[in-house]
């Protein structure tokens, strides 16, 4: 069910720009095999009141541990794709409202390497050339996460690990934030969604759903997310458990544990403070009062 939500929710890029264009789908994903070709159809709709030029190319993209895209020209990145892509014309022209759908023709090499291959297939509006205007230019992408199946069931490897444990080690007061570090070990891309289950030693457990992202090959990302209960103080004991679906389709679970302390060392230091200053002022009024005493 976790993994389930996680396809389902999961939202890579926003599929429109207010005033510019729209385009859907925004991510396909599917298994093609080396030597084959495959036609994939993407919509693209003019959301502007004008006619809007456009251009469409292919670029390879990564995502960083914090799950934020970058792109590259093709050929960039080992397991690029961009190259694979190809529609019939590289220029659109849409009228206001229109609705344009494109065939993007995918061709793998007849030698590949087994495993995920990845593009971003953009459409990019080309600005007017107004004289004395300032333009602003859109574009949006279709991701393609593709999949070239081996000779034998070995060639796919869908593993992932957790790396380590983000946790706050004292956090004064909630919200805490914490997450897992997680490192894609195997050569396809994985949608990893994550959940912690906190006990804390005052008793009253929760769980606390961290999200999920999407992992390429030999890479890491970090899931992570902010705790809204946390006590006032003590002890936690925390256990992430990341679950992911292999090879085979089988959903596989893994969970590391630690533990943290939730401490209010501003209300200690000063409670403390003027708990220092209140016996203070007492010792000192009662050895003023001693001395009245003696005088009499």
């Amino acid at each position: 069910m976790l993994l389930a939500a996680a396809f389902l929710s999961i939202n890579h890029l926003s599929s429109d720009a207010e005033g510019g264009i729209r385009v859907w789908p925004t991510w396909v994903e599917f298994t093609i095999n080396s030597g084959e070709q495959a036609t994939q159809p993407v919509n693209v709709q003019n959301l502007d009141d004008e006619f809007v030029r456009m251009r469409v190319y292919a670029m390879d993209f990564s995502i960083d541990r914090e799950g934020n895209f970058a792109f590259y020209d093709s050929g960039y990145e080992s397991y690029s794709a961009s190259k694979w892509l190809a529609i019939e014309e590289g220029e659109l022209e849409l009228a206001p409202g229109e609705v344009r759908e494109i065939d993007v023709e995918v061709a793998t090499p007849a030698v590949v390497e087994p495993g995920g291959h990845y593009a971003a297939l953009f459409f990019e509006a080309i600005p007017s050339s107004n004289q004395g205007a300032i333009s602003i230019s859109t574009r949006i992408p279709s991701l393609f996460y593709l999949t070239v199946p081996g000779v034998t069931e070995a060639d796919i490897s869908a593993n992932a690990d957790i790396v380590s444990l983000s946790m706050p080690g004292i956090a004064e007061k909630g919200p805490v934030e914490m997450g897992v570090v997680v490192r894609n070990s195997g050569n396809v891309h994985l949608t990893v969604a994550a959940k912690a289950h906190l006990s804390p030693s005052w008793g009253g457990g929760s769980e606390l759903d961290l999200g999920q992202m999407v992992i390429l090959p030999n890479s890491e990302g970090v899931i992570k997310g902010n705790w809204q209960q946390a006590p006032f103080f003590g002890r936690v004991k925390t256990s992430i458990v990341i679950g992911y679906l292999d090879q085979n389709g089988e959903l596989v679970n893994k969970s590391q544990t630690s533990d943290f302390w939730v401490i209010p060392w501003k209300v200690l230091t000063f409670g403390t403070v003027g708990l220092c200053l209140f016996i203070s002022g007492s010792v000192i009024i009662g050895k003023r009062y001693r001395l009245r005493l003696e005088r009499k």
